[in-house]
């Protein structure tokens, strides 16, 4: 391997990285991931599904009279996992 190539793979990963982390801990913080792309839309309140590079966050809302919509809990994993409304 070159050492041109080792270097753009190695600023793809930091690049990726920095995606990784500032998602993660945007979702830790209750808030929308600012990398990662709303694809699915719910009509349940509001549950989106976003997806980033290698990861999905799943932010579970919950509409009721008296607030309105309110996030009930966010999960951050794989493409694989699957939405389930929380009990």
């Amino acid at each position: 391997m070159t050492k041109k190539r080792k270097y753009i793979l190695g600023l793809v990963f930091i690049v990726w990285l920095a995606f990784f982390i500032t998602d993660f801990s945007l979702v830790k913080a209750n808030k929308s991931p600012l990398f990662a792309v709303p694809i699915i839309i719910y009509k349940d309140g509001g549950s989106t599904e976003y997806y980033g590079l290698g990861y999905k966050v799943i932010k579970y809302v919950n509409l009721t009279v008296e607030k309105g919509p309110e996030v009930v809990k966010t999960d951050f994993g794989t493409w694989f996992m699957r939405f389930s409304f929380p009990e």
